[in-house]
């Protein structure tokens, strides 16, 4: 018969357990032996009665001896319902972590092996999952919501997600962003339904419609638009006055007046000079949009590309800088709607004469003929180069962006 001081003590807390051996144990305690058999270590007691299949509390720790009557070593048991670790020593492992077969365990202060259970610490989560393994390299998905622990067991809050060639944001909560909005750096960015950041498209978000960018970054088209009921045409051409020739839809050319002058000065010289030349627009003045010849016809402003061309635009010019952005803003979106009302692609001075697209008068000189070649000049001034002005006529302004790029002053 078992001696008193080792009795079972299975499926009880650790508090139990412990308390368990330390009522009458001292005698025991002082009159035990060990024997060390290579890797196994057994333990009597003062009457040479050998522990079994039972639990032993010295030095502060716990250990177990099974039915042969050794003791656990680096070895994970389950116990009475309960899976333990107990170490290199033999020792229980308490309030600690296991590594084992290429996974990691976590322990509670009662020895018990957590599962499907949320360990805080040092300032992050982590979780177990259901067989007791740490998630690591993992999506955890619970509440309608999906997180991810990374390779350190540690969930990812605030933090962007790169794989399958899409891009996922997971919020301070650590829940991964589906169908919301993003804003940081100045833009605003969208997450789909799949949690995906949403690029090179457009979409309607609650009635309003966005673009987004290759970067994702999106537009608002009715914070970011031209609409024709914007246009002033106190300007326009007589129906009698300039070309009645429909233009084929290969070109939108792009211009600036060449002059230290602006829109309505500009537009009134052409209006009154069309026989020499003349444009569809002239935008300046603040982000004004002067008509002079009618959009869909072709104007005389780019010599031998003019029959390809439905609408060529001037930029006025300024030295202000205000005046400037709002200038430039509403050229590029005149361009982007015309281009897309004669279905012309949004790239610009792309390929060689016959590539639809957007074309500046300089690509029209190198690729068709002529001796112009604006509007690089006056836009290199404000610090546009060839990169901004091409992204913007893809993608629209940004307005904190193009900020950041507009020189001081003009150069």
């Amino acid at each position: 018969m078992k001696n008193k001081s080792f009795k079972k003590a299975k499926n009880l807390a650790l508090a139990t357990i412990a308390g368990a051996f330390l009522v009458g144990a001292t005698t025991t305690v002082k009159a035990n032996s060990t024997n060390d058999a290579g890797s196994t270590v057994t333990w009597k007691n003062a009457d040479g009665q050998q522990l079994k299949d039972n639990w032993l509390y010295k030095y502060g720790n716990l250990y177990y001896f099974n039915k042969e009557g050794y003791r656990l070593t680096n070895k994970a048991q389950k116990i009475d319902g309960n899976t333990y670790y107990f170490g290199k020593g033999g020792e229980m492992v308490r309030n600690g972590f296991n590594t084992r077969d290429g996974a990691t365990y976590y322990y509670d202060a009662n020895g018990n092996q957590v599962s499907n259970y949320f360990y805080n610490n040092w300032g992050n989560t982590y979780y177990f999952g259901k067989d007791g393994k740490r998630y690591t390299n993992q999506f955890y998905t619970n509440w309608g919501r999906t997180y991810y622990f990374g390779p350190d067991g540690a969930r990812w809050n605030d933090r962007f997600y790169h794989n399958w060639g899409h891009t996922y944001y997971f919020g301070v909560d650590g829940a991964r962003y589906t169908n919301q909005f993003y804003n940081n750096w100045g833009n605003t960015y969208y997450f789909g339904s799949d949690g995906a950041l949403v690029t090179n498209q457009d979409i309607t978000i609650n009635g309003v419609k966005y673009h987004a960018d290759s970067q994702g970054v999106l537009t608002s088209e009715s914070a970011n638009a031209f609409t024709p009921s914007q246009i002033n045409h106190t300007y326009d051409l007589a129906s009698w006055e300039g070309s009645s020739q429909p233009a084929i839809n290969d070109y939108i050319i792009m211009h600036d007046v060449g002059a230290e002058s602006g829109a309505a000065a500009n537009a009134n010289y052409l209006h009154n000079n069309w026989q020499s030349a003349y444009t569809q627009f002239v935008v300046g003045d603040g982000g004004q949009v002067f008509e002079v010849g009618e959009p869909g016809y072709v104007s005389w402003g780019a010599l031998n590309a003019n029959p390809y061309s439905p609408c060529q635009i001037e930029l006025g010019r300024t030295y202000n800088r205000e005046q400037f952005i709002k200038d430039y803003t509403t050229y590029i979106n005149v361009a982007r709607y015309y281009a897309k009302q004669y279905g012309i692609p949004l790239t610009l001075d792309a390929g060689g004469a016959g590539t639809p697209g957007v074309k500046t008068h300089n690509w029209v000189t190198e690729n068709i003929g002529g001796s112009h070649v604006d509007p690089y000049g006056y836009l290199a001034s404000w610090g546009i180069n060839y990169n901004q002005f091409a992204n913007d006529i893809a993608n629209g302004v940004k307005p904190q962006q193009l900020n950041s790029v507009v020189y001081s002053q003009r150069q």
